[in-house]
């Protein structure tokens, strides 16, 4: 997953802000990108928005893969339900079956974007850009590893690890992977060979389906210089 992850996602970042698609991106798991249509959220109650999620493949993003009319819970933790294909007029939530939103899924960035947004809907565009860059569940954590991209030899330092223990998800320059796991000692990557990294002394390592340590470097909680980015 890193080879496209890291030569690819700065150019499709930057056309994302510049888009007039009528939806804002939020976040990327493996090669989906997950999206709320902004002209689609109406505020239900005091506690409830509902919107419309949308899925896009990074390699065709036309036609749009799929689109979920939802509800989301505004109280933490955010909860996510999905309204029935079918439904006429306003979702009624009383109505509806609620469960906490997840990452991997998408429905935790669109509760969050959906909730966010109808509270200050003039900085929606910033908000979209903030969760999509930085944001993540409020345990989040980030690290700066060695990396190298699969089937390469050349380590790329500074890239960013981002993964949350309590939704057990993690991300690396901003996409986030479905092959990602987090324990309370180390945090694990990867679909060719597995990336660890070490939470307490900041060093990864990658292995082969051997056991074999094929690569070993260091991590730092520091974001490295922007000429190294």
């Amino acid at each position: 997953m890193l080879a496209p992850l890291l030569l690819c996602l700065p150019a499709l970042v930057g056309a994302q802000w510049s888009s007039n698609r009528g939806y804002q991106l939020l976040q990327r798991v493996d090669d989906v990108l997950f999206g709320v249509d902004s002209l689609s959220l109406v505020i239900l109650d005091r506690q409830h928005v509902a919107g419309s999620l949308v899925r896009v493949n990074v390699l065709q993003p036309n036609p749009v893969r799929g689109r979920t009319e939802f509800v989301a819970h505004c109280a933490r933790p955010l909860r996510f339900a999905a309204v029935p294909s079918g439904t006429k007029g306003r979702p009624q939530p009383a109505q509806l079956e609620f469960s906490v939103a997840k990452i991997l899924d998408g429905t935790w960035f669109a509760a969050e974007f959906a909730c966010e947004s109808t509270r200050q809907p003039a900085r929606a565009a910033l908000l979209a850009k903030d969760l999509f860059e930085r944001g993540g569940p409020g345990d989040t954590e980030i690290v700066y590893c060695e990396l190298q991209p699969d089937g390469s030899s050349q380590t790329r330092p500074g890239v960013e690890v981002r993964y949350s223990e309590e939704f057990n998800a993690v991300a690396v320059n901003r996409q986030w992977l479905s092959s990602g796991q987090v324990s309370a000692e180390e945090v694990r990557f990867g679909a060719i060979g597995i990336w660890h990294v070490d939470r307490k002394d900041l060093h990864v390592r990658k292995t082969v389906p051997s056991g074999e340590m094929v690569f070993s470097g260091i991590c730092d909680r520091r974001p490295p210089p922007p000429a190294l980015r």
